[in-house]
């Protein structure tokens, strides 16, 4: 038993390899730089999940506008259709109200001369003719309101005359009468004759015819004079008939004379104390109605941002909400964004129609709002100066619309999906 456990000192396993050293050690090779692509591996691994976790994305609207003042631009347009005669005004030129801008005359010339002119002249004669036929209406008034009352004055002379005159008429019938009875008496006693008795009675009778004639003509002097009474009260009344009658006319002929004048030459004020933004047009052009002449701008106007935005994007679009602004005139790239805040946002949209209009783009297609931006700065600093902004300068705005962590986007489908599987 023992013998047999000293033949086994050692291994089959451990004599196996003593007898395969010749061949060489297994060993497993690790490169010394190893450390180094695990910690690189680990510290990506490591900014990628802090970049899902703090990092954010913000997801922007992008839209055109352009500068304009808080007050409005006052537009000067043409109110008919005319050749350009007077420009008085000049970019950057302060006016006053009422100070004329421009002229434009619409003036055609035929053989005849100028049309317009002519109209003018022959405006101005009826004018001058029923002028005169006014004051010579007053006067005529009033010397018949003069001959009235001389007339009135007369006839009330005669009827008092006519009254004095009918006493004394009936005085003598009364005496003719008184005589006729004496001698009817005397002539029953015979103490006169029939003949004479007679021949009173004839004066009794003459007296008597003459005093119906006397009250005849006190009657007809009588209606003569109210008559003329009458025609003293209606004279007030027919003279301011005519009158009114003339006062159309006139006014009438005002009226085409003003039309006449305003066809025939328009001036341009200003509508109130402003400076001139631009002028549109030059002397000797052909301008139609509603063309725009010049644009004025308030003194001291205050600028702000008018944005066109799309009814896709306005829904998060709020007063308060700051925006990224890039002017044209000022590259964002050399003079860096500037800022604002949203003052006012439109309840109504416009439609394509209306935003052709505002912005002159004919290829509208969709309805916009207006945004109203407040801006930071009136001025953009640029080569160390601070360069003051013009009115009507373009511009694009970057609204911040929703802002989310990078992990959200990420899992914005499963989000949706687990709120259409709670539905």
């Amino acid at each position: 038993m023992i013998k047999r456990m000293s033949n086994k000192l050692f291994r089959d396993e451990a004599l196996e390899a003593n007898r395969s050293k010749a061949i060489g050690k297994v060993a497993l090779y690790c490169p010394p730089w190893r450390w180094v692509n695990i910690l690189l591996v680990v510290l990506v691994t490591t900014i990628v999940m802090i970049f899902c976790v703090f990092g954010s994305y913000t997801k922007r609207e992008t839209a055109r506008g352009s500068l304009r003042p808080v007050e409005g631009m006052m537009n000067i347009m043409a109110v008919n259709n005319g050749t350009v005669t007077d420009i008085n005004m000049a970019e950057g030129q302060p006016v006053k109200k009422g100070e004329i801008l421009a002229t434009i005359s619409s003036e055609i010339a035929t053989q005849l001369g100028l049309t317009r002119v002519m109209i003018a002249q022959q405006l101005d004669q009826q004018l001058a003719g029923l002028e005169s036929e006014r004051k010579n209406l007053e006067i005529l008034n009033q010397e018949t309101i003069r001959g009235l009352e001389e007339k009135k004055v007369l006839l009330r002379q005669q009827v008092d005359q006519l009254k004095r005159m009918k006493t004394q008429r009936t005085l003598q019938i009364d005496l003719a009468r008184g005589q006729v009875q004496k001698l009817q008496l005397m002539r029953e006693k015979g103490f006169a004759s029939t003949t004479q008795v007679e021949q009173q009675q004839s004066t009794l009778l003459d007296a008597e015819a003459r005093l119906l004639e006397v009250e005849r003509q006190r009657v007809d002097v009588q209606q003569q004079l109210t008559q003329t009474e009458q025609q003293l009260r209606e004279q007030p009344v027919n003279f301011q008939s005519k009158k009114n009658e003339t006062e159309r006319q006139l006014a009438s002929i005002r009226q085409s004379r003003v039309e006449n004048e305003s066809r025939r030459s328009v001036r341009l004020e200003a509508p109130d104390d402003a400076i001139v933004g631009s002028v549109l047009v030059k002397p000797g052009q052909i301008v139609s109605a509603g063309q725009s002449v010049a644009s004025l701008l308030p003194k001291n106007a205050e600028l702000q941002a008018r944005i066109m935005l799309s009814s896709r994007a306005i829904g998060f679009i709020k007063p308060g909400q700051r925006v990224v602004l890039r002017y044209e005139a000022y590259p964002s790239q050399k003079f860096g964004p500037q800022f604002g805040t949203v003052a006012d946002v439109s309840r109504v949209s416009l439609s394509p129609q209306e935003v052709s209009h505002l912005t002159g783009d004919m290829q509208v297609q969709e309805s916009f709002y207006q945004v109203y931006v407040k801006l930071d700065r009136q001025f953009v600093s640029a080569y160390g100066k601070d360069e003051k902004l013009q009115p009507g300068g373009a511009l694009e705005a970057d609204f911040i619309t929703d802002k989310r962590r990078i992990y959200e986007w990420v899992l914005e489908p499963l989000y949706a999906l687990g709120r259409q599987t709670s539905l």
